[in-house]
Formats: structure tokens, sequence, C-alpha cells
């Protein structure tokens, strides 16, 4: 089974909404998985998940776009966190919270930025996993932003929470393409869903 297929059956069995109009965009993380599909260690400090754009041709799923990326804060963050009750860990879900607009005030640059709820685990012990932890609901500016080209193996600074694409100019491909979907085009205020998928989850046998 292709990687679109899967993901479209396993969002299908969440309940996940799916756009499937002509041009929209679905955008999909997979933690813990190369671009190409492949599930890989998920090392801590590592930009090594999937950022993806699925979308639909003649009813069929097709990946459309796919960069490295992270999910998670790297040790910087974990360490020092923003919030005392932690760093933030977003729960595995679909949420339908991003606007496209500005993040960071250093290097401001076009990115999607939280509108809505998101739920994230507050990893207080600093283990750099989810399990334990509490989770809290609410606004967090976790925000979907470029990574600074920082080295694949050290987030560093470039995420306390966020979903953020590793290379500079592969985020910006992303953005122009979340931003060619007909629902942005037709309203600039659009609201995009984004799924979190954990790999492990993903590629298990159902």
């Amino acid at each position: 089974m292709k990687l679109a297929e899967k993901i479209v059956k396993y969002m299908e069995a969440k309940n996940y909404h799916l756009a499937r109009k002509p041009g929209e965009k679905n955008i999909i993380y997979v933690e813990g998985m190369d671009p190409n599909g492949t599930l890989n260690a998920d090392t801590p400090n590592h930009f090594n998940d999937a950022r993806l754009i699925l979308g639909f041709r003649d009813g069929l799923p097709t990946i459309e776009g796919a960069w490295e990326a992270t999910t998670e804060p790297g040790y910087y963050y974990t360490d020092n966190p923003m919030n005392p009750n932690g760093a933030a860990r977003i729960a595995f879900g679909q949420y339908r919270a991003w606007q496209v607009g500005l993040h960071g005030y250093s290097n401001p640059h076009e990115a999607l930025v939280q509108v809505g709820l998101v739920k994230v685990h507050r990893d207080w012990n600093r283990d750099m996993m989810r399990t334990g932890d509490e989770i809290h609901e609410g606004y967090f500016g976790i925000n979907q932003h470029h990574g600074y080209n920082h080295p694949k193996n050290d987030i560093h600074t470039a995420g306390a929470g966020c979903f953020v694409g590793h290379d500079i100019e592969q985020h910006f491909d992303f953005m122009d393409r979340v931003k060619s979907d007909p629902r942005y085009r037709n309203d600039h205020e659009f609201i995009y869903p984004t799924t979190i998928i954990p790999g492990d989850k993903l590629f298990a046998p159902r």
C-alpha cells in the first residue's frame, strides 16, 4: 500500500476530516518517519519527522509535498521550558487551528500561526516523552514555521513545541503550496486543519 493510501486509511479509521476536492490540501505530520515514508528511530533533538501535503487527483490520494521537520521540542527548550509546567509536546490528533501569518520577532517569516485550540503534553519531567504527562488545552503559539537551517541532528532553539520545517527554502515551498488551496484563495482568513500521526501507529498492522 502506498504511503498516501495508508495515511487515508488511518485518518478514515480515526474519523478525521479529509479534504478531497480539487486543489485542497491536507497538512499532515508523521512523527518518527522520513519524508520518503521510512520509519526511523525518532531520536530526540533531531529533525526526523515528516511534514506532508496530501491531495486528491481523480479521487485518488497523492503526496504532493514531503519535507523534513520536527513536531517536538529539542534539548534546549526541554531543559529551559517557556512554561513552568514543562515544554509543550503536541498531542496526536487533528486540529483546525492555523492561519497564514507571521512567526517570530528577531527573524519574522511567513508561517501558519495558531488561532484555534490545541492539546499539548507538558514535559514536566523533561524525559522528552509524552507518557504520563498532563494534557493542557489552549493557545500556546504552536506555529508551523521554519527551522533556520539548524543541523539535522540539533533542533537547538528552533523548536519549543511548534511544527518546524528543517530547511528554510523548503518551508517557503510548503507555504506556497498550502496557499494554493482554493479555500485560502477564496478567503485569506481560512483556518487550516492539521493532523499529527505517530509513525509507529500508522504502520501498525490492522
